[in-house]
């Protein structure tokens, strides 16, 4: 036998090395699962990372990550260039209310027309003191040709409200005709940016 030739190792120093190695690698196992996942990742598949306090130290940890991912895509996504506002166009400056009165004889018909620039919004609202009146609210625009706008007509009313929008600058508002036989009055309030008001004749 050669003396330079090393005798191999006994049978069961192999055994122990192999006994040893299954040791440590089950207590990597049972210490992965107790302790690593539970307090690294909030994962505890035996029950005993949460016994011990570790899951939710865990989950705590994994919240927090997600909380700065989300702040760190924030600031990578770039914020939308700012829409700058529209001014809404400008309407007449003159803000005005008044309350009128036209007197109708029987078979009489008046018209009372506001002077208004267009876009230019009036409220209003008429009743009549007895009887009923057929009405035109329109507008027309002096020296335009085919200027006319109809805004509502109606028959047999003794009152009518709402919002007058001027289609164009001009004259608009009302003409009323009594068909009784019985002289009335009919009171018209109006608040808005007209600018003068054009009286029966």
């Amino acid at each position: 036998m050669d003396p330079t030739q090393a005798a191999p190792p006994p049978r069961a120093s192999s055994r122990r090395l192999l006994r040893s190695t299954l040791v440590a690698l089950t207590g990597a196992v049972v210490l992965l699962a107790t302790v690593v996942l539970p307090a690294e990742y909030g994962i505890d598949p035996t029950g005993v990372g949460r016994m011990i306090g570790l899951t939710e130290m865990g989950e705590i940890k994994m919240s927090l990550a997600r909380e700065l991912e989300a702040a760190e895509a924030a600031e990578l996504t770039p914020s939308p260039a700012p829409v700058p506002a529209t001014a809404p166009p400008p309407l007449d400056s003159t803000m005005q209310a008044r309350e009128l009165r036209v007197i109708l004889a029987p078979n009489d018909g008046k018209e009372l027309k506001l002077v208004m620039a267009q876009g230019v919004a009036v409220t209003y609202r008429w009743t009549t003191d007895r009887g009923v009146v057929n009405y035109d609210t329109h507008g027309d625009a002096p020296g335009t040709p085919n200027s006319y706008f109809g805004y509502g007509k109606g028959s047999g009313a003794a009152s009518d409200q709402g919002t007058l929008i001027a289609q164009f600058d001009g004259n608009h508002g009302w003409f009323w005709r009594n068909r009784t036989g019985d002289t009335l009055t009919i009171t018209l309030t109006v608040q808005g940016g007209y600018r003068d008001i054009i009286l029966p004749r």
